[in-house]
């Protein structure tokens, strides 16, 4: 050793990180930013596929879409407007992205403003999902074929185009993944940060960011203890992003507790899934319930449906090949996908546990309902595809072939998650509530409408009338009084079965003894008061 290298040594940090020995290929420089045309392909096909979805009115053909537009808007538009309108169940961050912009009467009657919300957010999962597979191989090749696989996905494409919560939570499940795929690589204070910031996002926009933060929480104690050599480095850094990460969910307990009284109530309420899929299995409708067999296969039938089979299949094999191919990044590799894989878990558990619903055309009773859920595991498989093409670039022929197979299959028939919306469980046109709506709409003259939105907000939606012309559940304490006097403070009266209306209909008729039945459509009844209020 010469005198010259001496300085050069006592440079170096005593206590340096120590992290995997890189190949030359996953070593090589990472582009800080995505290509402008990344952004403008994944800005075209949202406008594209927004563009067609407005045309053939297939923004709200999902309950659920115009039910959360419907609770946004009551944040602005209600008998008692405020943040408290935001519900129990639902978490609320989608809602409160949409609020400015459902407060605009025709962006909210038309689902446009759903359109933005989920349609800014597939840009950014989009072009996330380039980052990720650039960031886990240097390889541009392989980040555009990540995400084209999932931008060309006709079932995604529609979902983005709605006001449904699927896209909101893959913009923040993806970028979390996508800066704690760097952390590992950089053990950056800053890394570390907006990866917990958005966990904490994802724990506030649907059930599956738990899952996330649950994976992340491990993935940062274990990495930590298998990189990070530094002295105290591995309890600060877990510390900071616990901190952080978990965050959301402490707010949530606490909304549930000022509003309700009762930090679980989102669990127990009468509008929880736990309770909405309790009446499902008095009738036998939730078969996947304590069985791992048919939990299995609902889910991978739902998978099948909405990413193509072909696709689904390679992804699998690009897993095992991924898991099995020993190199110098492999680990780093295996615990992306494994974050990615969180709400797939998660999906899985909830259905064993009879805390979700999904049906499938395939299984009994051979209905569709919450086939959507299956585009949570989309990033996972995009990024597996990815990541194969970006470490051997023959696998590209297999992959281009496989996604252009399986979006040919989609566009032949009728993509799933437009079919569930259109005829499904899921659908808002079920029981068909325009027809209720527009006799509403025709006749109204003023006066309240008493309703429980739970079951009818998709007539609200389509009456087009202002949401403060309804007495609704949340509304305290309106809602007690027009169910007690009723003809006192209302003029219409709309009762779907099982919901609180009808209820209270069963249980004291004297009181509606002033309403005439004007509409009976499917399960939907219409009352009119007549006479002046007594």
């Amino acid at each position: 050793m010469s005198l010259a290298t001496l300085p050069r040594l006592r440079a170096q940090p005593e206590l340096a990180p120590v992290v995997e020995e890189e190949s030359s290929e996953v070593a090589a420089p990472r582009p800080s930013s995505v290509p402008l045309a990344a952004v403008v392909v994944s800005v075209v096909a949202a406008g594209v596929a927004t563009a067609w979805s407005a045309a053939t009115h297939s923004m709200v053909l999902y309950g659920d879409a115009r039910a959360h537009l419907d609770v946004a808007r009551h944040v602005t538009d209600a008998l008692t407007p405020g943040l408290a309108q935001l519900g129990s169940v639902w978490l609320p961050l989608p809602h409160l992205l949409l609020v400015p912009f459902v407060a605009v009467q025709p962006l909210w009657h038309s689902g446009a403003a759903g359109a933005i919300v989920s349609g800014a957010c597939f840009v950014y999962t989009s072009v996330r999902i380039f980052s990720i597979v650039e960031e886990l191989t240097a390889s541009r090749l392989g980040a555009w074929c990540g995400m084209v696989v999932f931008v060309v996905n006709l079932n995604m494409l529609y979902i983005q185009s709605t006001a449904l919560t699927e896209p909101v939570l893959l913009a923040f499940f993806v970028g979390a993944v996508f800066h704690l795929t760097r952390w590992m690589r950089t053990l950056s204070v800053r890394e570390l940060l907006w990866s917990a910031l958005f966990v904490f996002c994802a724990t506030l926009t649907r059930y599956e960011g738990w899952a996330l933060l649950a994976a992340s929480l491990v993935l940062v104690a274990v990495w930590v203890r298998l990189a990070d050599r530094r002295r105290k480095s591995p309890q600060a850094n877990l510390v900071l992003f616990g901190a952080v990460a978990c965050y959301g969910i402490v707010l949530w307990f606490l909304y549930n507790l000022i509003i309700f009284h009762d930090p679980l109530y989102f669990l127990h309420s009468a509008y929880s899934a736990q309770t909405i899929n309790g009446a499902q299995a008095q009738f036998g409708l939730l078969g996947t319930k304590g069985s791992v067999s048919q939990s299995f296969l609902t889910y991978g039938w739902d998978m099948v449906g909405v990413l193509g089979g072909p696709v689904l299949i390679l992804a699998g094999v690009s897993l095992v090949v991924l898991a099995a191919h020993r190199h110098p990044d492999r680990r780093r590799i295996l615990f992306t996908l494994g974050l990615l894989a969180a709400p797939v878990v998660f999906e899985f558990l909830s259905l064993y546990a009879g805390q979700t619903t999904i049906r499938v055309p395939q299984l009994f009773p051979h209905q569709m309902w919450n086939d959507r859920y299956g585009v949570v595991a989309l990033p996972l498989v995009a990024v597996a595809l990815g990541t194969l093409v970006g470490r051997w670039r023959r696998a590209l022929p297999v992959v281009a072939a496989a996604t252009a197979l399986a979006t040919l299959l989609m566009a032949l028939g009728t993509p799933l998650t437009l079919a569930d919306g259109r005829t499904g469980t899921s659908s808002a046109t079920a029981g068909r509530p325009e027809v209720a709506a527009a006799y509403l709409a025709h006749h109204y003259r003023g006066g309240e409408v008493l309703a429980d939105d739970s079951a009818a907000s998709s007539l609200m939606f389509a009456s087009g009338l202002n949401l403060r012309e309804f007495v609704t559940v949340g509304f305290h304490p309106y809602f007690a009084q027009a169910i007690d006097h009723p003809a006192r403070h209302v003029s219409w009266v709309v009762a779907y079965p099982g919901d609180a209306v009808t209820a209270d209909l069963a249980a004291h008729p004297d009181r509606f003894g002033d309403f005439r039945l004007r509409v009976t459509q499917g399960r939907i009844k219409l009352y009119q008061r007549v006479g002046p209020a007594t």
